[in-house]
């Protein structure tokens, strides 16, 4: 991979591990050409000390050091994408503290797409975790789905995006030495060959506790839009939503019964403004996207009269689609059950039927 001489400055500051993500940030904003302004020597020797400044700058320089972690970045197939670098996402670029470098694994070039966020709940319960898996897939036809990987809900997004034959950007909130949690190993290298994997942390920062939601804010920074599924009243994915709601992006949320600790964060956003979401026409409609003239194609006639007749009514009984369509109730069980394949439609109790 060949970098620019700024770019090159980027990598070698970011490697420096006495410097936190803001202070990398400031010096970046007074870079000059291919090095930090002096004037900001001052204020370094301020904030970490005069000892800490001089092996910083020490380290800074040192060519040896630079080529040692370019060669180690290599060898573990890390990509850098640095604020300075062309395919650096702009969105990205416009949030108040945004990473220095970011580190890939996988298709950079998916950070040029449109991008949506899915998150929620590690907790998620089963009925959250297939809606979340259904609709991630559908989001995937327009947008990239952005997500944090964890269990419950966000790997039931990567899930659903990729069996739909979505792509997924993963953000992790460590290194790429790591895997956590270690169950999702699997995961992770679906993600990698049918998308991107990207962290700013170097390869050997181990999962801290604090390391989540600061992570967070690149999740909301890199997108157009944030689905929250599922999230009790201190989730980790409401932090993720107001970090969106701060940049000025468009906030989704599931609705949950009142009093459900499942969905009391959820419920809370949409007081807040998100939009209040309960499928996927919810989402494209805010975007200007018509979702079911992609689906018409996939149809049949009879199912797509079928489709008709229940959009016609938002949800029916198998005998009121049967007169509609003009057909016997057991003929239809063929095409409803395709349609429910295809995932446009839904079954309810009692043989009834709603579109999604």
């Amino acid at each position: 991979m060949d970098y620019s001489a700024k770019e090159l400055d980027l990598i070698a500051l970011d490697s420096i591990k006495e410097l936190n993500y803001k202070l990398r940030q400031e010096i970046t904003d007074n870079f000059t050409y291919s090095r930090p302004q002096k004037k900001y020597s001052a204020n370094l020797i301020k904030t970490l000390g005069e000892g800490v400044y001089n092996k910083v700058k020490e380290d800074f320089y040192d060519q040896a050091r630079r080529d040692r972690h370019l060669k180690e970045l290599e060898k573990k197939g890390v990509t850098c994408v640095t604020y300075f670098s062309e395919s650096y996402p702009k969105q990205l670029r416009s949030i108040p503290v945004p990473p220095c470098v970011l580190y890939c694994k996988g298709d950079v070039s998916l950070l040029k797409t449109r991008l949506f966020c899915v998150v929620g709940s590690r907790s998620a319960q089963m009925r959250s975790l297939k809606f979340c898996s259904d609709i991630s897939g559908k989001i995937s036809r327009e947008f990239t789905i952005i997500t944090g990987l964890a269990d419950g809900a966000d790997s039931a997004a990567a899930s659903g995006a990729i069996e739909a034959g979505g792509k997924v950007i993963g953000v992790l909130a460590f290194g790429f030495d790591y895997i956590y949690p270690s169950a999702n190993s699997a995961l992770f290298k679906k993600v990698e060959q049918n998308g991107l994997l990207i962290s700013e942390n170097l390869p050997d920062v181990q999962p801290r506790r604090y390391l989540f939601p600061v992570r967070n804010r690149i999740l909301a920074g890199l997108c157009e839009g944030v689905l929250v599924t599922a999230a009790g009243a201190k989730s980790g994915a409401c932090i993720t939503a107001e970090y969106a709601f701060r940049y000025g992006r468009d906030v989704f949320s599931v609705p949950y019964t009142p009093g459900s600790p499942a969905g009391e964060g959820c419920n809370k956003l949409i007081k807040k403004g998100a939009y209040l979401t309960e499928n996927i026409l919810d989402i494209f409609g805010a975007f200007g996207l018509d979702f079911n003239a992609q689906k018409g194609a996939d149809l049949t006639e009879r199912e797509q009269r079928i489709l008709d007749a229940i959009r016609a009514e938002g949800e029916a009984h198998i005998s009121r689609i049967s007169a509609a369509v003009g057909c016997p109730s057991y003929e239809l069980l063929a095409d409803l059950s395709s349609l429910e394949v295809k995932k446009v439609i839904m079954r309810l109790g009692g043989n009834r039927y709603s579109a999604l």
